[in-house]
């Protein structure tokens, strides 16, 4: 459980809902922590698969993944401990009813498009989809999907047993403050009366080509011509390499921000500009408009399923245009940020949650 991954992020919302809210024991297993989720009120526990450097094979991974969960489960039953249900939401876990004999939820989040990996990143790719498709989903009591787009990427025999679960984007929370955007300007060099667009993710220069970092660079210089009052800001994990490479396109990195400071982050920024070429779902969009903080984005995988407040079909071209638009048109601004909170209100983590107990409840019937 770690910071900066949507998975970890989603596991920790509704997990914690279900212990608080919904009286639940729950024991979250994983084989990582950076100390984020420590103070949690379910059970983090710690799950030991090992392999070393073997296990970046895909095959040799499940292997003792299984290994592990076979062992972990007999010690488990051998304290009289036993669960009613088992919900894997990363690969190689999705094994793990099978070893604990209860039902068993294969939560989907998806798997990337492979362009840009090296062959031998898209063998691992082709295996983790033959797997998911020719055993762990037909195995599975039921397929959670985050979006529709990943659902109706399914095969249809799976159709029937598959249900769609939106997330919620309002985890990111302080208390309004008219100083904050100044503040937080002042803090990492940015311009406080720029017309600030911002981007959340992994910053690293090598990063899969789908997530489009490099275009928004691009686009970057080109605001920086165009428009000289805007300005690009990148917050996510990366390396004072990436930051170099960041900067020397004329945007501005902001590394490994904390939790705390997310708040000020999207209250700091004027539009959510992303050029991902697919997502699952795309948290940050989300999170972005619960701070009123309309959103462009291509229109590709989940996009069109929440918040987005401007779909561009095309390429960089157009969504670079865009966004020198809506730099300045204030009024749309007004009206898209305005618009952005309201469509925002139907993606919360209890109703997410209350919806996930809805869909387990399917099951212990």
């Amino acid at each position: 459980m770690m910071l900066g991954y949507g998975v970890d992020l989603t596991v920790h919302e509704i997990a914690r809902r279900m212990a608080v809210l919904e009286n639940i024991e729950v024991d979250v297993w994983t084989p990582t922590s950076d100390g984020t989720y420590d103070d949690a009120p379910y059970n983090l526990q710690k799950i030991t698969v090992f392999g070393g450097e073997r296990n970046r094979i895909l095959p040799i991974l499940e292997r003792n993944a299984n290994i592990a969960m076979a062992k972990l489960a007999k010690e488990l039953a051998a304290r009289e401990i036993r669960y009613d249900l088992v919900i894997p939401c990363t690969h190689p876990y999705y094994n793990a009813a099978r070893h604990f004999r209860c039902p068993g939820v294969f939560f989907n989040f998806g798997n990337v498009p492979t362009t840009g990996f090296s062959w031998k990143g898209k063998l691992n790719w082709e295996w983790l989809d033959i797997s998911e498709r020719y055993w762990l989903k037909r195995r599975a009591s039921m397929i959670i999907s985050i979006s529709q787009f990943l659902h109706r990427c399914q095969p249809r025999e799976f159709h029937n047993k598959g249900r769609v679960l939106h997330l919620g984007g309002d985890h990111y929370k302080a208390p309004a403050n008219k100083q904050t955007r100044l503040r937080f300007c002042m803090q990492h060099g940015i311009p406080p009366r720029s017309l600030i667009f911002g981007f959340v993710g992994r910053l690293h220069k090598d990063h899969p080509p789908y997530k489009g970092t490099g275009e928004l660079l691009e686009i970057a210089k080109r605001l920086r011509i165009d428009n000289p009052e805007a300005c690009l800001v990148m917050a996510g994990i990366g390396s004072e390499e990436d930051a170099v490479w960041v900067r020397e396109a004329g945007a501005i990195p902001i590394l490994n921000l904390p939790p705390q400071d997310m708040p000020d982050f999207y209250r700091s920024i004027d539009v959510y500009l992303c050029a991902s070429r697919w997502e699952g779902f795309n948290l940050p969009i989300v999170e972005a408009a619960w701070h009123s903080v309309p959103s462009i984005a291509y229109d590709v995988g989940a996009h069109g399923e929440h918040v987005t407040a401007m779909l561009i079909r095309g390429g960089v071209d157009q969504l670079y245009d865009a966004a020198l638009k809506l730099s300045r048109d204030e009024p749309l601004r007004r009206q898209l940020s305005s618009q952005a909170r309201q469509r925002a209100q139907r993606f919360s983590w209890d109703r997410a949650t209350d919806r996930f107990m809805e869909y387990l409840r399917e099951l212990m019937i």
